[in-house]
């Protein structure tokens, strides 16, 4: 089965990188590569890198449920907020779901960082 592969974070450090890597690294092995953006100008962008953009709300569990199933969407690097843990619990759900229905391996990578130098909000 093909492998779809959703980018979180893809206006960050950490997902704009590997948006930016993956696509000139020409990898070979998936079949769509999407990204989560928030804004049209994050939407423009990452179609330059070959991603087809999603928009929903990553705290919303229906439209995480949405996004994972009805674009087969098997795995995901989760590479936004660094501070909570409740938006996960909705993405391994869905992929979870996704595995039931199609049988279908899936990964769940999160990786964050935390970026604060002296003199920084948080």
């Amino acid at each position: 089965m093909p492998q779809n592969i959703l980018i979180t974070g893809a206006s960050g450090y950490l997902g704009g990188t590997l948006l930016a890597r993956w696509s000139g690294a020409k990898l070979q092995g998936y079949d769509k590569l999407f990204a989560l953006v928030r804004t049209d100008a994050q939407d423009e962008a990452v179609r330059k890198y070959g991603a087809q953009p999603l928009t929903f709300n990553s705290g919303d569990e229906a439209a995480v449920r949405e996004a994972i199933l009805a674009n087969n969407i098997n795995i995901v690097y989760y590479l936004i907020d660094a501070l909570h843990a409740d938006s996960q619990v909705l993405f391994i759900r869905a992929l979870g779901e996704l595995k039931k229905k199609t049988g279908q391996e899936v990964h769940f990578l999160h990786v964050s960082t935390a970026n604060f130098f002296p003199g920084d909000e948080y």
